[in-house]
């Protein structure tokens, strides 16, 4: 069945349909509905202003609630008559559309960002969401996780996974990951056995084989503004965190254990592209301090992990690269 969605018409009555009507005035979105059109409505139904739920137990269940009075707000310097277009756009036109969304993620300002987004998917115009993630990773923006995890709470799933690299979909329930130091190639575990206070030792391990022990999952928390990371291995609940005393150099250890409610349990990630691979600092939200590999190893050849000293973002020495398992 083919249907004309036509902006101005009350002949759909679903959830914020009306108000984005209003908004965006009396244009025709395009006549025959497909999946891609129908799906992108379900956004805009849904989702303009989701809100996220999580449950500090651990679990990484995302979901939305919607606020039935809220509507989104379409100021921006291009109008979303102009988005609707089915006339191509102009480079100039397409560059103010592009240039306009990546404002609003790196300005948090995410309900604006996902609506926009939706529209734009749906109208077949990929190419400048494209353009914006590339933008956000190559200027090493943290926002790119926190966009694609506003847009998988808004039931945009379908957008990020087709529209965004893998490893920024780390949020994602059914993602298993490697972390693995790029400058020395270890993957990230814990020690076999517990310390004096029952925590577990981080270390890098040379053999990156995959196994449970280098098996890691990143579990989202929305937290004011932008999305946190709990780290944990897939096979037992310890989450990675600093502890709260430095070394000589200045360094936190970093340590597995079976709490995890503070912020030295928190974590938030950074994109960098360094010669030609996409790379990501791992930054505690406690110390505000990178997670490292030490230069030395130990008699089993491991490596131990800190929370650098000072903010070095130099990513031969400190990046680390997520790999899917």
């Amino acid at each position: 069945m083919r249907a004309a969605v036509c902006v101005g018409e009350e002949a759909e009555p679903v959830g914020k349909l009306n108000a984005m009507q209003s908004a965006a005035g009396d244009s025709c979105i395009g006549a025959p509905m497909g999946f891609k059109e129908f799906a992108v409505i379900l956004i805009w139904a849904l989702a303009a202003s989701a809100n996220v739920i999580v449950d500090d137990t651990g679990s990484s269940t995302v979901a939305a609630t919607i606020s039935s009075t809220d509507s989104p707000s379409t100021e921006a310097t291009v109008s979303i008559e102009n988005i609707n277009s089915t006339l191509a756009l102009s480079d100039s036109a397409a560059k103010s559309i592009e240039d306009a969304l990546y404002n609003e993620v790196v300005s948090r300002d995410f309900n604006k960002a996902v609506y926009r987004t939706a529209i734009l998917y749906g109208d077949g115009r990929d190419s400048i969401i494209t353009n914006v993630v590339n933008r956000l990773i190559d200027n090493g923006k943290s926002q790119i996780f926190d966009y694609a995890y506003k847009l998988t709470a808004s039931r945009g799933t379908f957008i990020v996974r087709a529209l965004f690299p893998w490893e920024i979909r780390m949020h994602e329930d059914l993602l298993f990951v490697k972390i693995i130091s790029y400058p020395y190639n270890f993957a990230l575990k814990y020690s076999l056995g517990e310390d004096l206070d029952d925590e577990k030792i981080a270390y890098g391990d040379p053999n990156t084989k995959t196994r449970f022990r280098v098996t890691w999952k990143f579990v989202p928390y929305w937290i004011g503004d932008r999305v946190y990371f709990k780290i944990r291995p897939i096979d037992i609940a310890y989450f990675l965190k600093l502890g709260n005393t430095v070394d000589r150099d200045g360094d936190h250890g970093a340590y597995g254990s079976t709490n995890h409610d503070t912020d030295r349990h928190l974590w938030y990630v950074e994109p960098v592209r360094h010669k030609g691979k996409l790379l990501f600092y791992i930054i505690n939200k406690e110390y505000n301090k990178l997670l490292k590999l030490g230069q030395s190893t130990d008699s089993d050849g491991d490596r131990r992990a800190y929370g650098h000293s000072t903010r070095d973002f130099n990513p031969d020495k400190f990046a680390w690269d997520i790999d899917l398992i």
